[in-house]
């Protein structure tokens, strides 16, 4: 269930931001602030020092490039002449499939990936990196609810939730 939040969250975000498309590079640089943004937020939220930033930084990112690839491939599958009423039984079946095949294979490539990062990182850093992920989404979510760009701090939203393992 987790998975999917993450997915409809991402989503809403890859929408909101594709608005801005007419403009590409308004685009460009939105996506550039937000991944600044991120960078900044889970450095400081996961406490990362100089060493472990050089460490996780690179593993992570090639995680998100991979869950992008993948969820942009999901994505094609729901707007690639997706009309119900036009579909057979099993063309919606076998959509339904792809869709829960996808999800599978995100929640792996994230278990792959959170594994490489017990490597790099102290486990109690891997085991916040989920929650803090999901207070980035919602940091994100308010700015753009609130009329903020990514990237503009001021007037910031609420609090993250408070994380039992600090």
């Amino acid at each position: 269930m987790k998975t999917r939040g993450w997915i409809m969250i991402y989503m809403l975000l890859i929408t909101v931001f594709s608005f801005g498309q007419n403009e590409p590079s308004r685009f460009q640089e939105a996506m550039t602030k937000m991944k600044a943004e991120r960078v900044s937020f889970l450095t400081e939220k996961l406490e990362l020092s100089v060493e472990e930033a050089e460490k996780f930084w690179p593993v992570y990112n090639e995680y998100l490039d991979k869950r992008e690839e993948l969820m942009w491939g999901k994505r094609e599958k729901m707007h690639k002449d997706f009309d119900p009423s036009q579909l057979s039984e099993d063309q919606m079946s076998n959509m339904l499939n792809d869709i829960l095949d996808q999800e599978i294979k995100l929640a792996q490539l994230k278990k792959d990936y959170f594994i490489r990062l017990k490597a790099v990182l102290p486990i109690k850093k891997v085991l916040r990196l989920n929650r803090i992920e999901q207070e980035f989404m919602n940091h994100m979510l308010n700015q753009i609810r609130d009329g903020r760009s990514p990237g503009n701090t001021r007037g910031a939203g609420r609090e993250g939730i408070k994380d039992p393992l600090d």
